[in-house]
């Protein structure tokens, strides 16, 4: 039994190891071109270090031409209220579904379930009439509304937090005189925190990524930064080198939020799948 752990334990390691170099390879010469001048990227290896670390041209050109800061407050925006609706809406979904009984709840739970299977572009050509409709087209608060719909995920991940949050501690605030919308949110509501933090983390990244919706909503005045770095790289004209620092810059935030968070991204995900 012993040995067996021990080879078990090497195998894990070595499978480990693995997957982070072939996770990482693709980005050493990505991050070596980034400070790479013109001259260097045309004349040398991309496996081959540039000779200045401290060449900050590349990124000051994107963030400045490529209007990548302007695209970072946008998306800051955006996502900002976007998960403030997204995690209060699905708290009081997730809260009425796991505290109360009533007709149809199944249903309900189906219908939600039901909306992964339903493909994004399946519903894009009546979404966007509607959204043509009220003239919310070219606006931020297309994206806004669109995000800050309520998914099955979520859901499952507040009702994991609920199924540790007494019943009890309703029924005493209730016995004190309280309402329903006040237990929830003077009350329940706060004690969901570690399940709020984890959507998140999660949503937001996933919104962070998304390039569909904002390149279909948003015009050309007002864009996301993933928006933004497309038609940024898109351009022929723009060197390579300057593109990787645009890639860079991007990854940025998601990295920051990963390394300082990930605990709250493996609880949520083991609680999501625990349901």
């Amino acid at each position: 039994m012993s040995n067996e752990t021990k080879l078990y334990k090497v195998i894990r390691y070595v499978f480990l190891i693995a997957a982070c170099i072939f996770v990482i390879i693709p980005l050493v010469p990505l991050i070596f071109m980034a400070f790479k001048t013109g001259a260097e990227y045309s004349s040398t290896s991309v496996l081959e270090p540039p000779k200045n670390f401290l060449n900050t041209y590349n990124f000051a050109y994107a963030i400045r031409v490529g209007k990548l800061g302007r695209a970072f407050i946008y998306t800051a925006i955006i996502l900002t209220i976007s998960l403030f609706f997204q995690v209060t809406m699905t708290a009081m979904v997730a809260y009425v579904l796991h505290r109360f009984d009533f007709m149809f709840k199944k249903a309900v739970k189906i219908m939600f379930t039901l909306t992964m299977f339903i493909p994004v572009v399946a519903t894009q050509n009546l979404i966007f009439r509607m959204m043509y409709a009220v003239g919310l087209v070219n606006t931020m608060w297309s994206v806004i509304i669109l995000y800050s719909g309520v998914g099955i995920v979520g859901i499952y991940i507040m009702l994991n937090q609920l199924d540790n949050i007494s019943r009890e501690i309703d029924e005493a605030a209730m016995i004190d005189g309280a309402g329903y919308y006040y237990t929830f949110l003077h009350i329940i509501f706060p004690l969901m925190k570690p399940a709020c933090t984890t959507m998140i983390i999660i949503n937001g990244i996933g919104l962070y990524n998304d390039f569909y919706i904002p390149n279909l909503y948003l015009n050309r005045d007002v864009q996301t930064f993933t928006v933004a770095l497309y038609k940024f790289f898109g351009s022929m004209s723009t060197p390579f080198e300057i593109v990787a620092a645009a890639i860079i810059i991007g990854m940025i935030p998601i990295m920051i939020v990963f390394i300082f968070l990930q605990k709250y991204i493996y609880n949520g995900l083991a609680g999501s799948v625990k349901m």
